[in-house]
């Protein structure tokens, strides 16, 4: 019995949730593991082309839990003067009742302001489509005491599917060893209405989402100078900040590397309290890049069983000598940003 009452009232909040809220984006504590999900204009700033695949189970220990999943291509392509990008999202929420999927198509143009600092400017524009699963909710009527039926679609079929198109913008300026970033996604109006009457209690608006970023990276010990070796060491401080609608995060966090191993602590807080503690940690070599984290929750939902995440990277060698010795005859630079990966 303890057991039904708990489910009813997740796919309580879930369902009311829906209904008459504030649409909010996924969430991926990884933040440079998952580089144009933070900010469109990261698209090529590795130059050679790049395969980037990331899952997030988020509240396991709950049976109608949150998974979202992730996967994205970019590069940087000299004769466009800029970077490309495909990123590809699904949010699946309280178990298949409430899915959102988006893909996106992103350019940027690099701007080479000095010899040791670059800027990014990008443009992204999306598909989002959300679908409502009403045959998952078999107690609806029970939890809509407040709604009479009248107020629920007759063909569901035809209105808890919906889809529209988004657009976002960032920007990325970076030098060897500093770093930084702005984006705003939604410029659109995202407005998910699963119902036919117009009341505003039936109606998930999505805010715009704005994302600030900044971080350095500190050489503790280098071998040579343009390339990592085995038992190089570096730290990489980084704050970020996520404003969606009422909700606002603040991250502050570090990376050690001692290449190939990566380990990494954050915490992330609102202006009321603390959310949560994240580690994380990842092994890299050359093209290939691994990494896992987990979210400790600090407030009453700890016994959810917090967040795993897990990250993928996978570059395709580009021959970067032969790029370069072509930027230089164009008078540009081809350096990528100083960021860490996980």
């Amino acid at each position: 019995m303890i057991l039904y009452l708990r489910r009813v009232i997740i796919l309580f909040l879930i369902f009311f949730s829906i209904l008459s809220s504030s649409g909010q984006d996924a969430y991926f504590s990884q933040f440079y593991a998952n580089p144009l999900y933070l900010n469109p204009a990261f698209a090529g700033t590795v130059n050679c082309p790049r395969f980037t695949l990331n899952f997030r189970d988020q509240w396991p220990a709950i049976k109608r839990n949150f998974v979202t999943f992730s996967g994205s291509y970019d590069q940087h392509i000299y004769a466009i003067h800029g970077g490309i990008g495909v990123l590809a999202t699904a949010d699946i929420q309280g178990g298949g009742i409430f899915q959102t999927y988006n893909i996106g198509a992103i350019y940027n143009f690099r701007v080479q302001i000095s010899n040791q600092f670059c800027l990014q400017l990008a443009f992204q524009g999306s598909y989002f489509y959300n679908s409502l699963n009403w045959d998952k909710l078999l107690f609806a009527s029970d939890l809509v005491n407040s709604y009479t039926l009248s107020d629920l679609p007759k063909d569901q079929s035809s209105d808890l599917k919906k889809s529209q198109f988004d657009a976002s913008i960032g920007i990325v300026g970076y030098t060897p060893y500093l770093y930084f970033g702005l984006a705003v996604h939604h410029l659109l109006p995202l407005q998910m209405s699963f119902f036919r009457n117009s009341s505003d209690k039936f109606k998930t608006i999505w805010e715009p989402k704005w994302t600030a970023h900044v971080g350095g990276k500190i050489i503790i010990k280098q071998k040579m100078k343009d390339e990592v070796n085995f038992g190089d060491i570096f730290i990489y401080p980084n704050i970020v900040f996520i404003s969606q609608g009422n909700c606002n995060y603040l991250h502050e966090g570090f990376y050690f590397n001692f290449y190939p191993f990566t380990i990494g602590s954050w915490l992330r807080h609102s202006f009321k309290n603390f959310e949560a503690f994240i580690i994380s940690c990842g092994v890299e070599y050359k093209i290939f890049r691994i990494g896992y984290s987990y979210d400790f929750s600090l407030t009453k939902l700890e016994k959810t069983g917090g967040a795993h995440e897990v990250s993928l990277q996978f570059m395709i060698p580009c021959n970067p000598e032969k790029m370069k010795k072509s930027a230089q005859r164009k008078n540009t630079r081809f350096s990528a940003v100083a960021c860490p990966t996980f």
